[in-house]
């Protein structure tokens, strides 16, 4: 087994740091869990960054655990200073981690209505996040989903009433740090009100001062509250509360997402990553926070088709950044900084005061450590995959029904159709049709529908469906970063609005599809594709569990918040 103890040794105080090592602290490197030897370019890099940068911190992108575990062992090892070591872990473990359970969403977990599942969620996540070295967990996630459209938060928001959201988040908040695990509140001041994804283009949120207390910083004020050890501002344009214009750069995409110059903000503000006075005047002075304040990825077009990568990691630290998270080009930000330093534009007493709060925040994830084979008793056990499982069943939401379409028959011919809105080369929905044959005395046909697909070959899957008794239409259709939009491709709304028979369709993802296919008789909602929320699905079909789900959000002209059928 691989023993992960990442805090075998004591932390230095700040005054015995360097200039060089204390700008170090201030850096996040992203990288992938997988195996690297030792001679290795990809494991000497991760070496670099811990020796000669002095990096505070490693995020984990997907990842195999054991790999991982080896790689935080080793490069704690290499660090005179611990490291804080981070995941995206909204949706549990399987959400950047193979082979472990990926957790139902967020706003499948506020459907159940249940805030102490939230609790045990987060509990668990730190728990199997600490064996395997994480010690920071960037979750939960505090936006308030409005817009129906949102093509990033979405179903990663608990819902659309902020009381709600405050609710949930800071139960999934007490969870993962009664495990001495750092949980993050994300994206400050609100990402839940935009239809640009921030990983593309800047974001403008243009509302009201007194919309913002009303709504998005409600969440906020509560995990301030509540004790949330750190905050992450997304980049978002906030014209009440900074209202400098920000710069434009041009030319081609600075991003790893291929942003258009077509997309790119040019009316926008600062963004509050880099803005002061949404982090230092409104987030320190005005809110109170006192802890870390961690900056989303700085390599997103929100960010980087403003400024490059030293001066936007100078901004954030005169702003009131603590960590900068995966800057594009870690030296040049790393020598900005350095450079400002010794021009006298950022005082080194700004950069100690983040420092300590990083050394504060290492102190507290000190307990955290993980004792010799917790991997293998710990990660992904029986009683963890249970709660996944009870959250996902009772998250299942009963949204419209056609009379006498629940429960489905086991003896009736089905047609599985499957929706994504992306090529996919295999369904993304493999469980949902393993499960319908265990179900069913006939296996159901499964058709795959998506971007590829053209018009001509709807008559072939219509004459398919019309052999069936009933026609489960199955959406794939979900946020997915960086990719700007959530839309039912064109050909499977034509589809479904021919279909004769008895449509049974399951929003795998996004809850708002309804408004696309409107003629579906009943519609249900997972708010999700993971394999657990696949297996509730076919058990609320045949009746197998009860159906208690209820919306966490508004379905503009169709439902309303907190609607949902009951099926005993």
């Amino acid at each position: 087994m691989c023993a992960t103890v990442p805090h075998a040794r004591p932390i230095p105080r700040l005054e015995e740091l360097t200039l060089d090592e204390k700008i170090g602290q201030l850096f996040v490197v992203g990288a992938h869990g997988v195996f690297v030897g030792e001679s290795s370019p990809a494991y000497k890099r991760l070496l670099h960054m811990v020796r000669d940068n002095h990096v505070g911190g490693f995020i984990w992108f997907m990842s195999n655990v054991y790999e991982t575990a080896a790689l935080n062992e080793h490069l704690q090892s290499e660090s005179r200073v611990p490291l804080l070591i981070s995941a995206d872990l909204e949706a549990g473990m399987g959400m950047r981690f193979n082979d472990t359970t990926f957790w139902p969403s967020a706003m499948a977990v506020a459907a159940t209505g249940d805030a102490s599942l939230a609790e045990a969620e987060g509990r668990i996540a730190a728990r199997e996040a600490r064996a395997v070295g994480v010690n920071h967990i960037l979750a939960p996630v505090a936006d308030v989903n409005i817009d129906p459209d949102n093509p990033v938060i979405n179903t990663r928001s608990f819902g659309e009433d902020p009381h709600d959201v405050a609710r949930f988040a800071t139960a999934f908040l007490r969870g993962v740090q009664s495990e001495h695990v750092l949980a993050c509140a994300k994206h400050f001041p609100g990402h839940g009100d935009t239809h640009v994804d921030s990983h593309r283009a800047l974001p403008v949120l243009d509302v009201p001062r007194e919309r913002l207390d009303r709504v998005e910083l409600v969440p906020f004020r509560a995990l301030i509250a509540a004790g949330v050890a750190s905050i992450m501002p997304g980049h978002l344009s906030v014209p009440a509360l900074d209202p400098t214009p920000a710069p434009v750069r041009g030319g081609v995409a600075q991003n790893p997402y291929g942003t258009s110059a077509a997309e790119v903000t040019r009316n926008g503000t600062l963004p509050a990553t880099i803005s002061k006075r949404m982090l230092d005047d409104l987030l320190r002075g005005e809110l109170g926070f006192r802890g870390l304040i961690v900056t989303d990825a700085f390599d997103m077009g929100g960010l980087t088709e403003h400024v490059d990568a030293g001066e936007a990691a100078v901004r954030a630290i005169e702003a009131g950044e603590d960590q900068i998270l995966m800057s594009p080009d870690v030296e040049a930000a790393i020598a900005a900084v350095k450079a400002a330093v010794k021009s006298g534009r950022l005082p080194e007493a700004r950069i100690d005061a983040s420092v300590r709060r990083i050394l504060e925040a290492k102190s507290f994830v000190a307990a955290a450590a993980a004792p010799p084979g917790e991997i293998f008793r710990t990660l992904d056990a029986q009683e963890h995959r249970d709660v996944a499982a009870d959250i996902a069943r009772r998250a299942i939401t009963l949204v419209r029904e056609y009379p006498g379409s629940l429960p489905m028959s086991k003896e009736a011919k089905v047609s599985l159709i499957v929706v994504s809105e992306f090529p996919e080369t295999v369904s993304p929905l493999p469980e949902l049709a393993s499960e319908l044959r265990r179900a069913l005395k006939t296996p159901p046909p499964v058709t795959l529908v998506d971007a590829r697909t053209h018009e001509h070959e709807l008559p072939q899957i219509l004459a398919e469906a019309e052999k069936a008794d009933v026609v489960v239409v199955a959406l794939a259709v979900r946020a997915r970063s960086g990719a700007g939009q959530i839309a039912v491709p064109d050909a499977a709304r034509k589809l479904v609005a021919q279909i004769r028979k008895p449509v049974v369709a399951i929003s795998f993802g996004t809850p708002y599809l309804l408004r696309e296919i409107p003629s579906v008789g009943t519609y249900l909602c997972a708010y999700g594709i993971q394999p657990v929320v696949q297996v509730a699905a076919v058990h609320a079909l045949f009746g197998e569990a009860p159906v208690t789900g209820k919306l966490p959000v508004t379905i503009p002209g169709f439902a309303r918040r907190g609607d949902g059928i009951a099926k005993p």
